[in-house]
């Protein structure tokens, strides 16, 4: 772990932040203080540097040398870069970007000014995936099955209006994306999607076939208006492992995974962990190091490998 102290600014008290993000910060004992900006400063609690009204003005006052950007969709850009060109590393919410291009100019402007910047998608940091890890050291996962679908949301969501970045493909793309560059380590070579619904000017759920390289593949749904489902199966010659809490899971507690090695069928339970604060430790340790190209190329690669998602599914 970093040896020094590092000041965080949260541009956004989102729900996410409440949730996860500001409880994971906190534990993480590296971060000596945390100013938070909001645009409704009364409804955030006490934190432990200070509370700005205004996100221009918290960049421009706050000591903070880390942000962490939680805005609707369609402002991260806006915000990443004047964090960036203020001299900070930044995080930012997934889907980092709405385009590819903004993406490899902003992590650009980071590598040449040795910042990091990240995106959080954080799933992989629970240690469930340690037990995924562990099922294929002698042989490598081929095919990726997952769906994470969930009930419909309240009706001012912003994730169902299209001026805020809002619809299936951004909120739940990451998730379709990134496990093949988790567990393939390569970005897909095709991929296939198709809208199944939509709810006004947004998509709401969604069908993926991606192939990669070497024969392998992922095939997955996704969406806003179902029973929660939240699985990946991950298979191989020999082993298949299945994650019922894949890309959130609780914090207190362990997960059941399912795993099948040979003939051997078994059921483990993962240590518990909070996959925030794991991510959260990866940064920090970037930040001390001086070494954040391997988080600047997988937002790129996310966000390319997204793009395509979209084209494929004739939204972009």
């Amino acid at each position: 772990m970093p040896g020094r102290d590092v000041k965080a600014l949260i541009l956004g008290y989102s729900r996410l932040v409440a949730r996860r993000v500001h409880p994971a910060m906190r534990a993480l004992d590296v971060v000596s203080s945390i100013d938070i900006a909001s645009r409704r400063p009364e409804m955030v609690p006490p934190p432990s540097g200070e509370v700005f009204g205004d996100y221009s003005r918290a960049l421009d006052e706050s000591s903070a040398e880390l942000v962490y950007v939680s805005t609707v969709n369609a402002e991260h850009a806006r915000w990443v870069e004047a964090a960036l060109a203020s001299g900070r590393h930044v995080v930012v919410d997934k889907p980092a970007f709405l385009e590819a291009e903004t993406a490899r100019r902003l992590a650009e402007l980071a590598r040449s000014g040795g910042r990091v910047l990240a995106e959080a998608t954080v799933y992989a940091h629970h240690p469930q995936f340690q037990l995924v890890r562990e099922a294929f050291r002698e042989s490598a996962p081929m095919a990726l099955s997952a769906v994470f679908s969930f009930p419909a949301l309240a009706d001012r969501d912003f994730r169902y209006r299209r001026d805020a970045g809002g619809g299936a493909l951004y909120d739940l793309g990451p998730y379709a994306v990134s496990p093949g560059r988790i567990l393939f380590g390569v970005p897909p070579a095709r991929i296939e999607c198709q809208i199944t619904a939509r709810a006004g000017a947004v998509e709401t759920g969604f069908d993926v076939l991606a192939s990669y390289p070497g024969g392998r593949g992922l095939v997955g749904h996704f969406g806003f208006g179902t029973p929660y489902v939240n699985r990946l199966d991950v298979l191989g010659a020999a082993a298949r492992v299945t994650l019922e809490r894949a890309f959130t899971s609780p914090v207190e507690v362990g997960t059941e995974v399912r795993r099948q090695l040979g003939d051997h069928d078994e059921r483990v339970v993962s240590e518990p962990g909070d996959a925030f604060l794991g991510f959260l430790k990866e940064v920090a340790a970037a930040i001390e190091v001086g070494q954040g190209e391997h988080l600047r190329r997988a937002l790129v690669d996310d966000a390319e490998a997204l793009e395509r998602l979209r084209r494929a599914a004739g939204e972009a």
